[in-house]
């Protein structure tokens, strides 16, 4: 099982960031991972780095954690556009991009608005769709076209919410046969059907017990069998947060359930406590 670090960049300068991440390469820890959001949280008006900016940078800081965003919205930005962004990001780090990608949540905008903010995306004028089912659909034609721009010299799809004719995306990534994909979500059919399709690794969020990593698994496999895939192909990931103590009495079992990669969350500010305390474990 490897080790991640996931820092939200909630009121964290860049050089708070870059002294994280180089901590946790130096530890030894797999892999760092920020947020893709545009406001903080829960209060808008703190300030908040945009995660691909940040991720370029440490790019060119680091030489060998893998980096990656846990995970991006599908809703903000383009896919085509975001697919060159990733290979780009594949080059300058020579291979070491994860690309974690979801549907997007409401969670961190209604915390905001709680405290009277406006919903990031609403300020922003972005297109969201509330409903989730929209959201997995556009996640799901999102990663085909990634996929397509990835590894065809010119990539043409035409689907319900986007289009692209004849796109060219050169260079290719440096990871071959293309960038990881994990895709961040819950486990309800929809986003595990979108999982099993395009997926190298799933990020199950909010699973907390190993009786809820188990039935994720079941339904994983479930979801392979369908359409014919191998689920072992697929990577797992889990957040795990707590304690140091904590921590390591959740890896320890995670770890016997063969998850490939725990992702640790510290209370803020305390990253390189964590670091020091758990990497290794």
């Amino acid at each position: 099982m490897k080790l991640g670090l996931h820092l939200p960049q909630d009121g964290v300068n860049y050089e708070q960031i870059r002294k994280i991440a180089l901590e946790a390469e130096n530890a030894g820890l797999e892999s760092f991972w920020l947020l893709d959001h545009l406001h903080a949280s829960p209060r808008a008006d703190s300030q908040f780095l945009e995660c691909w900016t940040v991720l370029s940078a440490l790019a060119a800081e680091t030489k060998s954690i893998r980096l990656g965003a846990l995970v991006l919205n599908i809703n903000n930005r383009n896919p085509a556009l975001l697919a060159k962004m990733a290979t780009t990001l594949d080059q300058i780090s020579n291979g070491r991009l994860e690309f974690g990608i979801g549907a997007g949540g409401t969670n961190r905008a209604k915390l905001g608005e709680e405290q009277g903010f406006e919903y990031e995306f609403v300020a922003y004028g972005i297109s969201f769709p509330l409903k989730p089912s929209i959201r997995i659909e556009k996640l799901d034609e999102g990663l085909e076209i990634i996929k397509r721009m990835w590894t065809q010299d010119k990539a043409t799809f035409t689907g319900k919410y986007y289009s692209i004719k004849d796109a060219i995306c050169l260079p290719r990534p440096v990871q071959k046969p293309h960038i990881p994909i994990w895709v961040g979500g819950m486990s309800g059919p929809k986003i595990i059907g979108v999982v099993a399709r395009h997926a190298d690794g799933w990020n199950m969020m909010r699973v907390t017990t190993i009786e809820d990593y188990r039935l994720n698994l079941k339904k994983l496999r479930e979801a392979c069998n369908k359409i014919g895939r191998n689920s072992d192909e697929i990577k797992t990931s889990v957040a795990i947060s707590g304690s140091i103590e904590e921590c390591r009495d959740k890896l320890r079992k995670f770890e016997k359930e063969g998850l490939d990669l725990a992702i640790l969350r510290a209370p803020g500010g305390q990253e390189i406590k964590y670091i020091q305390g758990l990497h290794d474990f």
